[in-house]
C-alpha cells in the first residue's frame, strides 16, 4: 500500500506543469500580442518610440522603464489595457482593448510587460 502512495505522489509531482515553462509560454504569447496591438505606438522594444506614437501629443509609456512599470500592479496594467487610459487617469490616447483581448490574453500581455522592464519586476505581495 505504501508503494502505491509513493508512486501516486511521484506521478503527481511530474504531472504538474512547470511554473517557469507556463510563465515562458505566457510571455511568448504576450510578445506576439504586443507586436500586434501595442508596438505601433509603444515600439517593438517597448520604449514608447513606435511610428504611430511619434505623432501623438503625449509620448506613449516606455515599458522598459522598470521604475515606472514596477510602480503599477498587474491589476492596474490589465485595467489600463482593457479599459483604456482615460478610465484609469492616464493618457486619452491609450485605447481600450477590452473588446478585443480575452482575460488570458491580458495576463499574457502583462507577463510580457513585466519581462521587458528594467530593473525587473519584483512582486511586493500586495
Amino acid at each position: 500500500m505504501k508503494r502505491i502512495y509513493t508512486l501516486a505522489f511521484i506521478l503527481s509531482v511530474f504531472s504538474v506543469a512547470n511554473p517557469l515553462a507556463v510563465w515562458a509560454q505566457s510571455r511568448a504569447e504576450g510578445q506576439k500580442l504586443y507586436s500586434t496591438h501595442c508596438s505601433a505606438c509603444h515600439g517593438e522594444g517597448g520604449k514608447g518610440d513606435g511610428p504611430a506614437g511619434k505623432s501623438l501629443p503625449i509620448k506613449p509609456a516606455d515599458h522598459t522603464d522598470g521604475k515606472l512599470m514596477n510602480s503599477f500592479s498587474d491589476k492596474f496594467l490589465s485595467e489600463i489595457i482593457s479599459k483604456g487610459g482615460v478610465a484609469v487617469g492616464k493618457s486619452p490616447f491609450m485605447p481600450s482593448w477590452g473588446g478585443v483581448l480575452k482575460e488570458n490574453q491580458l495576463r499574457d500581455l502583462v507577463a510580457y510587460l513585466r519581462s521587458i522592464a528594467n530593473p525587473p519586476y519584483k512582486a511586493s505581495g500586495k
